[in-house]
């Protein structure tokens, strides 16, 4: 099992200064860091090198997390649209793969938080599954796991459950389009946390933890961590998981994420540090006993 937390659990913004992230991760006891992918496109080969070298050097493993704009929306009907987010995807899967990584998860299935089509589901449905076959076999060329972020309602209408994504994946047909699910938003969507990862079994590719208020996990929240712990052990889940909290005002994470207010009570980078640390020390208290 290894164990990761999201870069903009440090940062008020997507992007950035990756390589001081890689070692604050390893400080921290990580074994994986998941990075938003958009900048991987405009960053000079030089710094993607540089990027790379740094998580060798300090054992960290990168994984990579992405959101679609309605530009590159794989499931438009449109088909230069579809055709657009199709090849966007292939340059990103080619820079995930240069940069070592095993992982490519998101809402990488279709637009985030576009509702404007709610109505045509079914077709959409279909032409996400069209391109996902083909973003599939870059996927399994590359040997990266393609993970589709199962979200809550107020982010997608296409896959809100592991039902759903159940269905999905099995049209796809593919070894390597996988399923994430996440306990922030499998606390909105699903009646069992249990059930739901249970029902994804060995589709399960990938696996976000967080509180249901999106702070780092610590077991005294709301949170169904027995079921999570019980579902993830039944099903021989020895992956990732990634801790996902979004706790920072002020930038581009709290303006996609919907963060309004402070969620760390103020704090200073030092008491980000412990958090992160006690986080991952609950999670592996979880699964390891």
């Amino acid at each position: 099992m290894k164990y990761g937390i999201v870069y903009a659990y440090w940062s008020k913004d997507w992007e950035g200064e990756y390589i001081k992230t890689i070692e604050r991760a390893a400080n921290c006891g990580f074994d994986v860091l998941e990075i938003f992918t958009p900048l991987l496109l405009t960053l000079p080969q030089k710094k993607l090198e540089e990027v790379k070298a740094a998580a060798e050097e300090r054992k960290i493993e990168l994984s990579f997390l992405i959101g679609l704009g309605k530009d590159h929306d794989i499931s438009s009907e449109d088909d230069g649209v579809r055709r657009a987010g199709v090849e966007y995807l292939k340059q990103i899967l080619e820079k995930v793969h240069f940069l070592g990584g095993k992982n490519f998860s998101g809402i990488n299935y279709c637009a985030w938080a576009d509702f404007s089509e709610y109505e045509r589901k079914a077709e959409k449905t279909k032409s996400s599954i069209k391109s996902l076959k083909e973003l599939g076999k870059v996927a399994e060329e590359y040997g990266i796991s393609y993970n589709l972020e199962i979200t809550n309602r107020f982010e997608n209408f296409l896959l809100n459950t592991s039902a759903e994504a159940v269905d999905l994946v099995k049209e796809v047909n593919s070894p390597n389009v996988n399923i994430l699910l996440d306990t922030f938003h499998m606390n909105i969507e699903e009646a069992s946390m249990y059930d739901a990862i249970i029902g994804a079994g060995e589709k399960l590719g990938h696996f976000h933890a967080g509180e249901n208020n999106r702070v780092v996990p610590y077991g005294g929240g709301m949170m169904a961590w027995d079921q999570v712990a019980k579902g993830l052990k039944e099903i021989g889940y020895q992956k990732t998981i990634t801790l996902e909290p979004l706790v920072r005002t002020g930038g581009t994470v709290s303006r996609d994420s919907n963060i309004w207010r402070d969620m760390t009570n103020q704090a200073d980078d030092k008491r980000m540090d412990e958090m992160a640390k006690e986080g991952l020390a609950y999670i592996k208290g979880l699964m390891e006993s």
